[in-house]
Parts: C-alpha cells; structure tokens; sequence
C-alpha cells in the first residue's frame, strides 16, 4: 500500500491535487473580493483572463524546459511560484497588486502542462486515457473540497481563504521535493533551443500537425465557453439570486463530485465503448446543453436552484468527458520525444481561449447576461464538427483497473 501511494502516478497526482485545491479556494470568492473595488462582469472578466494570458505566454516555454531538463525542477519552480503568487494576492491592498499577483500565478499555471508530460512518460498506450482520466480527478477533487474549504472559512475573514491556499502551495512544494521522482532519462531529453523562447514556434508546430490540430481547436472551443461560464456563474447568481459566497461555492462542489466520479470511474468504460474522439463530441454537446439550461433557471421561480443544479450536473459529465480524452488524443498524435513542449503548447493554446473567454463574456454579462451564456454555449458546440472524421491511432485495450 504504501508503495502504491509514493508511485509516480500518485505523488503527481497529488501534486495536481494540491494546486487545484488551492486555486479553487480562492476562484468563487473572486467576486465578492473585487466587490470593494470594481464589481462589474468586465473587471471580474479581465482578472481571470490576466493569469491565463500569463500562462499562454509561460507554457510553451516551460514546456520545452521540461524536455530539456527534466520535469521535477520546472514542476517544483512552478509550484514555488504558485506559493509566492497566493501570498501576494492575500497581502493585496489596491487593484493593482491583485491583477499583479494574478499575473505571477499564470506562470505556476505551467505546472500542469509539465505534469501532463509527467503522465505520459508514466503511461502504455493501453493505460494513458485511464492516467489522464485519473490525474484528471485532482482537478475534480480540487473543485469538490477547495471551494467547500473556502467556504466554511470565509466567515473568518474575505482573505483568510487566500492564506490558506498559499499555504496549501508551500506544502506542496515540500512534499514535491521530498517524493517526486524524474521520468525523463537523459538520453531521451532535445537540447533546449533559443528559437523555443518565442513560445508561437512550438504552438504553431502543433497546429501544423494533422488530426491533433483538429483536437487542439475542438480542445479551445470547450475551454473558451467553459472557462467564461465559470467565471460569471457566481457573479450572476450573486446578481440574479442573492447567493452568498458560500452557497455560490457549493455549485463548485457538485461540479467538482461529478467531474471526479466520471472520471474515475466512467472514462475507461467510455473510452472502450465510444473512442476518445467520439466521446469528446458528446462532451461538447452536454457542456453547451447546461451551459444554455443557466439563464433558463429564473423562469421556474423557486425551483431556480434544482435547474442550476442539473445544468451543473450536465456540463460537469460533459467536462469529465472533454478533458482526459482531448488531452489523451493530442498526446497519442504527436511525437513521442516532443510531448513536454506538445502539451505545453496545447496549454498555451487553450489558455489563450480561457483568456479570450472571460474578456468576451464579461463584456456581454454588462450587457445581457442571457446572451452571455448562449454564446459560450454555440462556441462551445462549434468543437465538435472538428472531431468529425478523425480516426484514431491503432485501438489498444483499456486498462480499467490499473
């Protein structure tokens, strides 16, 4: 037992873990910490999108760095990062520093792109959409506890979440340190070029690929429509239903229950039954479904709170499905020797969609917060058409039980 819980599949994973616990602390409070400063769709909007602008630009960099130098040191400066960005974000006194320290925490957000390479050095072609699916329930685990952890804290103080997320990042830097092992082997790791600092090289590489381009563009659509949903669901419950910080928080934890249970224990089934490309569509399809159900819900009166629930329900299933099955497709298109610089690419891309996501929706939310969601909800459903045809690489069993 104790040999399984210190495997490489575990300790990132629990790496993963950590990171998303701490920043879905801090994420459904940022409304109500903006409150005293701009409370509007567009500042909510422009802060979300400042971390992943960061990150598109830090990605494939960092990428590259995990090819060359192995993934433990650029997973450990990541997560050091990350620690220094939520300390400064907690300090904050003035708009400012709050965008500044967003910022500095897009560039932490690298470490997933370096631990999804982590995962498939780790991985058989037979168990790679199981690993993703399983390292995909971190992110799933860190919905469930880290908004229901900021939420029973918030009555301490608006800022008290904060600390405790920056502190969740410094013991992740320790237990990192001491447990993380490399999985990149020296002869196995391209010298690092210069050329590589222009992160649009190894982003244009990918979109040059056939069939992962396809993944990489249906993969943006999701996380445009996903990430600019997310961002202004508390703001419009806040706006619509007077829902507190804690009430807004427990949506996150049913997302992040379904998200992890589906994960865990749907993917390979599904996988095995539909293919991954297959399953990305119906994905697609359930996110654009419960994203449009939202601006729906004021029309049923007091039972506004089982519609948010359900559309909830939906998308989260249809995320579950998204996410390990377009990371797995592109890790499985592209070159095996390329895959740190590959995937960090893919972050860089589809955080540029997050970061575009955001700005958009928080223009049209002043506007109409109805049009808001639709939109993300065609965009969304936009991806699918790209999945159309792909065939993908020679079937292989999947590994269920691990």
């Amino acid at each position: 037992m104790i040999r399984k819980l210190r495997s490489p599949l575990a300790i990132v994973f629990l790496t993963l873990l950590l990171d998303k616990l701490g920043e879905n602390i801090v994420y459904p409070l940022l409304p109500f910490i903006l409150e005293k400063f701009s409370p509007d769709g567009l500042t909510l909007g422009l802060l979300a999108s400042t971390a992943t602008l960061f990150s598109v630009l830090a990605s494939p960099i960092i990428g590259s760095l995990s090819d060359a130098c192995g993934r433990r040191p650029v997973i450990l400066l990541c997560v050091a990062i990350n620690a220094l960005s939520l300390f400064m974000f907690g300090l904050a006194g003035t708009l400012g520093l709050i965008f500044l320290s967003r910022a500095i925490n897009g560039v932490s957000t690298a470490t997933v792109g370096t631990a999804q390479a982590y995962i498939s050095d780790i991985s058989t072609p037979a168990n790679r959409a199981r690993n993703f699916g399983i390292s995909g329930a971190a992110f799933g685990l860190g919905a469930i506890a880290g908004p229901a952890l900021g939420g029973a804290l918030v009555g301490f103080g608006m800022r008290i979440p904060v600390f405790v997320a920056a502190g969740l990042a410094a013991y992740n830097f320790l237990m990192a340190f001491l447990y993380l092992k490399e999985t990149l082997p020296l002869q196995n790791r391209p010298r690092f070029q210069w050329s590589q600092i222009n992160g649009l090289a190894p982003v244009m590489a990918l979109l040059a690929l056939p069939k992962a381009n396809r993944v990489a563009l249906a993969f943006c659509c999701f996380n445009f429509a996903f990430s600019g949903f997310t961002t202004l669901l508390v703001l419009y419950l806040k706006d619509q239903f007077s829902w507190s910080a804690s009430q807004s928080s427990g949506i996150f934890v049913i997302v992040g229950l379904t998200v992890t249970y589906v994960q865990v224990a749907l993917t390979g089934p599904l996988v095995r039954r539909h293919g991954e490309a297959r399953l990305n569509i119906y994905g697609l399809v359930a996110v654009a479904a419960g994203i449009a159900l939202i601006p729906l819900a004021r029309v049923f009166g007091t039972a506004a709170a089982v519609v948010i629930v359900t559309a909830a329900v939906m998308l989260s299933v249809g995320a579950a499905c998204v996410i390990p099955t377009a990371r797995s497709l592109v890790s499985r298109l592209v070159p095996e020797n390329r895959q740190g610089v590959m995937l960090g690419s893919l972050l860089a891309l589809t955080g540029l969609a997050s970061a575009l996501g955001p700005m958009l929706a928080g223009v049209l939310y002043d506007q109409s917060p109805t049009l808001c969601f639709l939109l993300q909800a065609v965009v969304c459903l936009l991806g699918a058409p790209l999945l159309r045809g792909i065939r993908e690489p020679a079937p292989v069993p999947v590994d269920i039980a691990g």
